[in-house]
């Protein structure tokens, strides 16, 4: 039977080693509260295994009721609260955190355990009193609800809106990762403990991947990466003719760029329109906004603020890549905001703005005629 809890907290020590490091280098209080979430798991696994090989004690089997049996899902539910509303959860979830792992501690510090029964059924001769069985219900129950529902209601969100696909499918995985970890107490009802563990290394697991799918930077499609998308609207003509446009030579004869080119791009503040509308759209309206303002109009778009003060390596060539699309006058403007401001504007281009901008260009190719 040792092997299933061992499995379970070399995977759940595994996953909040990796989580932490990726809060270590960007630091977001989601990641904490999923860093020691997955600490709990380990825990609450490694005292099965350290009860299972030396003998089970006391100390033991508090520590494994109070991690996994208690607190566990508690704090998986505080990173997905953070995800969801962390304004909100910023301002209230460090204090109702703390206040719950000194009760849910005070509980089972004070919960009487059965000597008699101690070597034989480990944690489960701690006597739970209805204080402390009511509130690992509570906290089991209510965080499975906004764990499962809060993730299904974000990939939903996405799927709807049609971009961020990956982070749909991370969404979707996480939920079903938390129900089979709230699947393993009903299992082992079933007369088979080692059922709790098995649950426990599978649902971990599954979280983890659909936690690293929901962080995966979304890639912008190819046609926008190598900077060859199509315009969508025809360039102003100068020589009376749609399609193309004159240079300015002063020969008199006309230089003609076909539609699918990508002129170099105007100034923000210049009467022409760049050809790429996504970048028009964010040097006319955007980035002359101060931060503030900047921030809840990409909102709007459902981009919101990430909580950085410098790049992770991906990050840093998203916000390079559409930089180099700007003009020196939009380059000048984007530069003057902080970073977190910038990824902000990085993730609202190539998520959302530069793919719809993509699949208008396609609709009106093929309506053309085009191949």
């Amino acid at each position: 039977m040792i092997a299933f809890p061992a499995a379970a907290a070399a995977i759940s020590l595994a996953c909040a080693l990796l989580v932490a490091w990726d809060g270590w280098r960007r630091p977001k209080p989601d990641k904490a509260a999923w860093a020691i979430s997955f600490g709990l798991f380990a825990a609450a696994n490694g005292a099965e295994v350290a009860g299972e090989i030396g003998g089970w004690t006391p100390l033991l089997a508090r520590a494994y009721y109070l991690s996994g049996a208690t607190l566990v899902v508690g704090f998986l539910a505080l990173g997905q609260l953070y995800l969801l509303a962390p304004r909100r959860t910023a301002a209230v979830g460090p204090g109702i955190a703390l206040l719950v792992v000194a009760l849910a501690g005070s509980l089972v510090w004070a919960a009487p355990i059965d000597d008699a029964r101690l070597a034989a059924d480990g944690w489960d001769a701690l006597e739970r009193g209805g204080a402390l069985k009511a509130t690992a219900i509570g906290l089991n129950a209510g965080g499975t609800l906004v764990v499962v529902g809060g993730a299904l209601v974000s990939a939903w969100r996405f799927l709807r809106r049609g971009v961020q696909r990956h982070r749909a499918i991370g969404c979707v995985l996480i939920a079903v990762g938390t129900l089979i970890v709230a699947s393993g107490g009903t299992l082992t009802r079933l007369g088979r403990p080692e059922y709790l563990y098995v649950a426990m290394a599978v649902g971990v697991a599954v979280i983890f991947a659909g936690y690293l799918e929901a962080r995966r930077p979304g890639s912008a499609p190819a046609a926008v990466a190598s900077g060859s998308m199509p315009a969508v609207a025809p360039l102003p003509p100068t020589n009376g003719r749609r399609g193309t446009r004159t240079n300015g030579a002063s020969n008199g004869h006309a230089a003609r760029v076909p539609l699918t080119a990508a002129p170099p791009v105007t100034p923000f503040d210049a009467p022409d329109l760049p050809a790429d509308p996504a970048i028009a759209y964010l040097e006319r309206r955007l980035l002359p906004m101060d931060g503030k303002a900047l921030t809840d109009a990409a909102r709007v778009w459902s981009v919101e603020r990430p909580d950085v003060d410098r790049f992770g390596r991906e990050e840093a060539r998203r916000v390079w890549a559409l930089r180099l699309r700007l003009s020196p006058a939009g380059q000048e403007a984007f530069d003057r905001h902080d970073a977190a401001t910038r990824l902000q504007l990085a993730e609202l281009y190539h998520e959302v703005l530069a793919p719809g901008a993509a699949a208008l260009a396609a609709e009106r190719h093929a309506a053309a005629g085009g191949p």
